[in-house]
């Protein structure tokens, strides 16, 4: 490959990058969709929405879903389920991650709650429970397996363990997660001669160090360090390294997390990532491999798919994808979407239908193709169409997924991640202090987050 001048270099990573924040900004813009038989507008993160016909509002008996992205939503957008239940059913994309506020203030003031939750995020169910917005699941669960067995038992074992109380009761339904993968350069690394799948960490770093010999001004691996970013490449070698965690403290001082910390410095001190990153965000790490300039990113898998809608970036002649690799007593994490029947429907038995509705595999399938992610239900995710949808999705990404284990969260998670992204850019943009006084230094930092 011919190499860029600086100069040209940046102007195409800000072309890209101009490129992946115009389709985020399409995410979570108006979009107006026909639903249960009429017109829903809805506009991401507004509560306005117009139930079927597009007059009135929601009805008694009629169901309101609120949903954290659009793709998450069959394309048929509840319409099958209006036909074969006669309830009309109406949703609203609320794009700004902030339901749980949302509902919070709504109720305070008095004013009516959906009647579903649609793809929160998994870590969040618990304080959704604990608030009152959502009650046990147990009857749903259990109704729905007299009702339709073969159905629930498509179903994995997580999609009810992930969200589950200390005593077991079930708060909602986690059919689908994301995980992160690791996605790489085709050309860089047959220059290089790196070849996949990982067999461990090592390797990976090993592999950086060949791709840096072959092309010395690129990036061997894109990461992002600017605080309030999160730290998700950090977090996934120390869960894959073996790194116990206590909720979502890790320890840094055991072998995995001072494995891990000096991983990174060992790749910081060999310019195999960008000191620069310690003020880029999500869209400047991805910029920076879809412009070329790295070779190495680490990402969810939906990722693959906003890759693919990049002009001529493509599979696999472009890029590829392939595992992280995980150390004994590791593992590989993902992060799973929960839906939910909220506290106080007028409708409950129609609102726990609609659960059903979602994890049918037609619709867990067509979703996939709107941009959803990895199902964790039998029929859907052996589905042969899911390869023309995502050919990358191979038997060995697949296997990866299936193995992968929820991340560990916690009522202070957001606390730990600070606290690691200080030492996150700590280590990116350069530091003379070992691994081991790293570890000294932030573990008790984070001791100092749990509850």
């Amino acid at each position: 490959m011919i190499f860029k001048p600086r100069r040209q270099r940046m102007l195409a990573l800000l072309l890209v990058l101009g490129l992946v924040m115009a389709a985020c900004a399409s995410e979570g813009g108006d979009t107006s969709t026909t639903v249960g038989g009429g017109t829903d507008t809805t506009t991401g993160g507004s509560t306005d929405t117009t139930a079927a016909g597009g007059e009135e509002p929601a009805g008694e008996g009629d169901l309101l879903v609120w949903a954290s992205r659009d793709y998450y939503i069959p394309p048929d957008q509840f319409a099958s389920f209006t036909e074969e239940t006669g309830v009309n059913v109406t949703f609203d994309i609320q794009a700004n991650d902030d339901m749980l506020q949302q509902m919070l203030r709504m109720r305070d003031a008095g004013q009516p709650l959906p009647d579903i939750l649609g793809a929160e995020d998994s870590f969040l169910i618990e304080t959704f429970y604990d608030a009152g917005l959502i009650e046990s699941h147990d009857d749903i669960a259990a109704q729905w397996e007299e009702e339709d067995p073969e159905q629930y038992g498509l179903l994995l074992p997580l999609v009810w363990e992930e969200t589950a109380l200390d005593d077991g009761t079930k708060t909602g339904m986690s059919v689908t997660a994301n995980f992160d993968i690791l996605y790489y350069n085709s050309a860089w690394f047959e220059e290089a001669g790196v070849t996949v799948p990982f067999d461990s960490l090592d390797a990976v770093l090993e592999g950086m160090r060949a791709m840096k010999a072959s092309r010395p001004d690129g990036i061997p691996l894109t990461v992002q360090a600017r605080a309030g970013d999160g730290v998700t490449t950090l977090k996934t070698v120390l869960a894959a390294s073996g790194t116990p965690f206590e909720g979502p403290i890790p320890d840094l001082t055991s072998e995995g997390g001072i494995y891990t910390i000096n991983w990174f410095l060992q790749a910081a001190a060999e310019e195999l990532l960008p000191p620069e990153a310690i003020a880029w965000g999500e869209d400047e790490a991805r910029g920076a491999f879809i412009s070329g300039d790295a070779g190495l990113i680490l990402d969810g898998f939906t990722t693959a798919g906003d890759f693919n809608d990049v002009g001529d970036f493509t599979y696999p002649d472009v890029w590829n994808l392939t595992p992280v690799p995980v150390a004994e007593g590791g593992v590989a994490l993902n992060a799973a979407r929960t839906w939910a029947v909220l506290a106080g429907s007028e409708n409950p038995d129609a609102a726990a239908l609609i659960l059903r509705y979602i994890a049918d595999t037609e619709n867990l399938v067509a979703a996939a193709g709107n941009g959803s992610v990895p199902m964790r239900q039998t029929e859907a995710i052996n589905d042969p169409r899911l390869q023309e949808i995502w050919p990358f999705f191979t038997e060995e990404v697949k296997e990866a997924y299936l193995n992968s284990t929820p991340t560990p969260v916690g009522e202070n998670a957001g606390e730990v991640e600070a606290v690691l992204e200080q030492m996150f850019g700590e280590i990116v943009v350069g530091t003379e202090k070992t691994a081991e006084e790293l570890a000294a230094e932030y573990q008790p930092q984070l001791d100092e987050t749990a509850p």
